[in-house]
């Protein structure tokens, strides 16, 4: 499995749920990404998840439950845009530890279920870290499988 550690992994954009496959096509229009649709019912949430380029359109259902409530929050408070970064770190409770002994916040764990819809491809755990200016930052530690996303040998120019 590869993991990205250190940087950003993907973003996020928040969205209503009656916009969300436009926003999804748009975004695909312009990166050429391949936005995959997961209804997850247990969260009330619909995402829309291209792993390989890094793009993630999250979009609440109408029902209002613990997990979403956030999501509906955001959107009263500051509508449809981008939502988070998720940096992706090499261990997660380690960097927990670290940044809780500087005494910032990280909130509880957040990681996958045996039934993700992407558990044979991808491990997730996460955990909010506070905002910053004004966006969501998400800890991430993702295990990825080797053909999730494509990597290419990039030759250096010769002058």
């Amino acid at each position: 499995m590869k993991k990205f550690i250190n940087h950003i992994d993907h973003v996020v954009w928040l969205s209503r749920l009656e916009n969300a496959e436009k926003n999804v096509a748009d975004l695909e229009a312009i990166t050429g990404g391949n936005l995959v649709r997961y209804e997850r019912d247990d969260m009330k949430t619909v995402l829309f998840i291209d792993w390989d380029a890094g793009l993630e359109v999250v979009a609440p259902m109408p029902e209002v439950i613990d997990f979403n409530r956030g999501l509906h929050e955001r959107l009263e408070s500051h509508g449809e845009g981008l939502l988070a970064a998720v940096f992706a770190v090499e261990d997660l409770e380690k960097h927990k530890e670290k940044l809780e002994a500087k005494g910032i916040f990280v909130g509880p764990l957040m990681e996958d279920k045996p039934d993700a819809p992407w558990i044979e491809r991808i491990i997730l755990r996460e955990r909010f870290a506070p905002e910053v200016a004004g966006s969501w930052m998400v800890l991430s530690q993702i295990d990825y499988q080797d053909d999730v996303i494509k990597f290419v040998d990039v030759k250096e120019k010769v002058a």
